[in-house]
């Protein structure tokens, strides 16, 4: 590994100064989480014959068989069965996948700004990580797929990707994601795709197909942490149609969790039985929220301060700044004098211009309105 890298997780040590003793967190990016009893009555009679006769033992490396075959239903294709998929912890997918597929030297290509382990496991292999910066128009966030074409004009190992979008919400159309795949097929390079924020798109007809499904040598890493509102079990997954790409992973995985929690994998299968039940709430909440956002931000003594489009998909989104003013300091302005919490995008190693704000949480709606009284009472940027 780099001797520099990787680097402290900045957004994870951020949350951890304020995410479990600041009264109103309003910049997670889960959704609304579930009490185990909730989703132990949710259960289908089968799986609650496997909670009730659990053992606490290890479990099989790859994975619960069964919950396997859930994951691979969720890429709606019968290119995927459960023989392709990996259980993992979800940023555990991340590391190991990147560790296991990348070598120094190679040239990855990464959507930026983003979840700092997507470039920076890439960055510790010694590759040579290049940015697909997202862009702002006047109806939000997007990638522009001929700047993606220009950087793989020259010889690619791997294309990192991840849609909906966290920070920003940005999710290609349908013609843009084929064509996105068509560039990495041309340069036979790998396509790792976070798809953890899939199931919240803002139209469900926005919901792009699988990665892992639209290219033979695509592999995605998800879980039931954000859309399904269920990051307590640690239960992520891999997925591809490449054998060999996630034997590699396997092999990797054996030096770290090894397997996952006996528990965990039967409540997150509970999960994925419901997951349109689970998908469809979290959506509903998420738009609560950014409606009472919109709203404040329409006000004539806030309005001039804040810029905000809203996303196509996810559980997060970006308001902008006026020029000039600072973020970061903003950020722990509101959090010190009004417990409010927001993010940066410097946390990102972003443009210090943005604020990123949670939509997810039953708590949004009224967190939005103690930011509101916090303005009206001179809480602004400076």
């Amino acid at each position: 590994m780099s001797n520099n890298y990787p680097r402290p997780f900045q957004l994870e040590r951020y949350f951890a100064q304020y995410e479990f003793t600041a009264p109103h967190m309003l910049c997670a990016s889960d959704c609304e989480s579930l009490p185990m009893s909730e989703l132990v009555s949710m259960m289908s009679e089968s799986t609650r014959n496997l909670w009730d006769n659990l053992s606490l033992g290890y479990t099989d490396c790859k994975g619960h068989s069964a919950l396997r075959e859930a994951v691979a239903n969720t890429c709606e294709s019968d290119k995927v069965t459960a023989e392709n998929v990996q259980i993992v912890a979800p940023s555990e997918g991340i590391y190991i996948a990147l560790r296991s597929l990348l070598k120094a030297g190679d040239r990855v290509v990464c959507t930026w700004p983003g979840y700092q382990s997507l470039s920076e496991i890439a960055l510790a292999q010694g590759a040579h990580v290049e940015h697909w910066e997202v862009e702002e128009g006047d109806s939000g966030f997007f990638f522009d797929v001929d700047k993606l074409e220009a950087l793989l004009q020259e010889p690619c190992q791997c294309v990192i990707v991840n849609f909906p979008h966290n920070p920003t919400g940005a999710l290609p159309s349908h013609a843009e994601w084929g064509r996105i795949i068509r560039l990495v097929s041309q340069c036979n390079a790998i396509l790792f795709c976070d798809e953890v924020y899939r199931g919240l798109e803002y139209d469900v007809q926005d919901r792009l197909p699988s990665a892992c499904v639209q290219y033979s040598k695509g592999i995605i890493v998800s879980g039931v942490s954000k859309s399904y509102g269920l990051p307590g079990l640690r239960i992520g997954w891999l997925v591809t149609q490449d054998l060999s790409l996630l034997s590699a992973c396997g092999a990797y995985h054996d030096y770290c969790s090894m397997c996952c929690s006996a528990p965990s994998e039967i409540l997150a299968l509970a999960g994925l039985e419901n997951r349109e039940t689970i998908l469809s709430r979290n959506r509903d909440t998420i738009r609560k929220t950014a409606d009472a956002l919109a709203d404040m931000l329409s006000d004539a003594d806030i309005s001039p301060h804040f810029k905000f489009t809203r996303p196509k998909g996810g559980s997060v989104a970006l308001i902008g700044l006026q020029k000039g003013k600072c973020a970061t300091s903003y950020c722990k302005l509101l959090a010190e004098k009004h417990g409010v919490v927001l993010t940066s995008t410097s946390l990102f190693d972003w443009k210090d211009e943005f604020l990123r704000v949670g939509f997810g949480r039953v708590t949004g709606v009224g967190n939005v309105g103690v930011w509101k009284k916090a303005i009206l009472d001179g809480c602004v940027p400076q």
